[in-house]
């Protein structure tokens, strides 16, 4: 069976409204920009939208790996899933709380989906760059004086 990650994404914060269904995601995360490191995000999370392509039940999981700026590897949560015969579509929200930004770089997400044998069947990469920006003291003194309007 053959699995479509129709959908996913990095952000800080996500929501599937229990009587409707629908996803919204909030804060979409694309870069961490400051002036110095180590931070740490109060949330992350994942979204995702799963489409199965054949009508019979599903069971596998989600595998999630992260890839860090200073070459580190690392499983970092993992999910069962269990997709009915007669639902195409599942939802699914990964939560991690207090997630540490370390290193400037790229840090890439790699989403597996692997069915009860343990072979992949779907796969998406996420992820958000660490940028080192300059800090500007506050009150400090201005190159020119501001021009006023009339």
């Amino acid at each position: 069976m053959s699995m479509k990650i129709q959908f996913a994404t990095l952000s800080l914060g996500a929501s599937v409204d229990q009587q409707t269904g629908n996803l919204s995601v909030f804060d979409i995360l694309e870069e961490v920009r400051t002036p110095q490191l180590p931070v740490q995000l109060p949330f992350l999370v994942i979204s995702l939208i799963i489409e199965k392509k054949e009508p019979a039940d599903f069971q596998g999981k989600m595998l999630i790996h992260l890839f860090t700026p200073e070459g580190n590897q690392q499983m970092i949560g993992s999910g069962d899933m269990r997709i009915p015969g007669d639902q195409k579509r599942m939802k699914a929200v990964f939560r991690f709380g207090g997630f540490p930004v370390t290193h400037y770089g790229n840090y890439r997400f790699v989403l597996s989906c692997v069915n009860e044998s343990g072979n992949k069947i779907g796969e998406a990469i996420l992820g958000f760059d660490a940028i080192q920006v300059t800090q500007v003291a506050q009150g400090a003194a201005q190159a020119e004086k501001p021009k006023l309007a009339h």
